[in-house]
């Protein structure tokens, strides 16, 4: 598990990636952020969690397979929800 700190910068990282650059030249970076989002799932429940499982997904369809733009764009919602609920814990 990591602190809220390294996963909120780890967020950050990953929809500076999907806004300034294809998904595929980032790779490393999406790739990280998604671990963290899965490392820091908790049996807890609540807003945060749901956040991280929905960017878990979003980042690993996106990384399996060809980057369409509907991806790109599901992966960018879910990190701007998961940075609100980062921001907000």
């Amino acid at each position: 598990m990591t602190s809220i700190n390294e996963e909120l910068k780890a967020a950050k990282a990953a929809i500076s990636v999907l806004l300034t650059a294809a998904p595929k030249s980032g790779i490393s970076t999406l790739r990280k952020a998604n671990h963290i989002a899965i490392l820091n799932l908790s049996s807890e429940g609540g807003p945060l969690n749901e956040a991280r499982g929905k960017v878990g997904i979003a980042l690993s369809n996106l990384m399996h397979g060809p980057p369409t733009k509907e991806k790109i764009d599901q992966a960018k919602g879910a990190v701007e929800d998961w940075i609100n609920r980062l921001g907000a814990a």
